[in-house]
């Protein structure tokens, strides 16, 4: 399969603190990817890179073959990435399905199929939604929050799917219904870059594990690979 996203070389700083330090990063068309490490290590910050929310002090971010690292967000966006974000940040003012719709705003007119195709697959891998869809998102539980933010964003039909931590502060049976819409994503072609501090979720899902340490990606493999790396089994998983 050939790179859908490549980074080269990115270096970040916030002052003089360093973030990022020459870090490389190769994510390939239809496949899932996993970046975790600790909070503070800078897996938020790669996102937003990637995305034109902030812009890398070195370094290039190719799309598809093209430069984007020199783009705006909104630029970027309509090249086909999506970030749902950390915290979720919905309008909770208004419903499950008006949010969904603000998702979809970047789906062109002459192709209402596309939303329509899009909005029956956040209804099938999320049920809950749409049983909840005259419903303000404010009053929704956290675990359904954080399946309309997903469902929001899957909404603009994108390339490539940036998640920022889609599991944290969640119980373990909403959970395991994140991990399987997020198998089902992967399954539909939608290539997806998920950051998490959980080691378990991203085994769970990952085609490629990266571990983000000291600016730079210290160790990537499969989930095989790295439940063979002393260093991964001690830190990360505790045996």
């Amino acid at each position: 399969m050939k790179n859908l996203l490549e980074l080269k070389k990115i270096y970040h700083y916030y002052g003089s603190a360093r973030v990022l330090e020459e870090l490389n990063l190769k994510i390939e068309e239809k496949s899932l990817n996993a970046v975790i490490g600790p909070n503070g290590v800078g897996k938020s910050t790669l996102l937003k890179l990637i995305i034109g929310l902030e812009k890398p002090n070195r370094g290039k971010i190719e799309f598809i073959g093209k430069r984007i690292d020199g783009l705006k967000a909104h630029e970027i966006t309509k090249k086909g990435i999506s970030l749902c974000p950390e915290r979720r940040r919905l309008f909770y003012d208004m419903t499950v399905f008006e949010n969904l719709k603000v998702g979809g705003k970047l789906v062109k007119k002459e192709s209402r199929k596309i939303f329509k195709d899009q909005l029956n697959f956040v209804y099938e891998i999320f049920p809950r939604l749409k049983e909840r869809k005259k419903q303000r998102a404010g009053t929704l539980s956290g675990g359904e929050q954080q399946m309309l933010a997903i469902s929001r964003t899957l909404m603009s039909n994108p390339k490539l799917l940036l998640l920022d931590e889609p599991s944290v502060g969640l119980a373990p049976i909403v959970k395991k219904k994140i991990y399987g819409a997020v198998k089902k994503i992967k399954q539909e072609g939608t290539t997806t870059l998920l950051v998490t501090q959980d080691i378990i979720f991203a085994m769970h899902v990952a085609d490629m594990i990266h571990v983000l340490e000291d600016g730079k990606i210290g160790i990537r493999g499969t989930k095989e690979q790295l439940e063979k790396e002393p260093r991964i089994r001690k830190v990360y998983l505790g045996i």
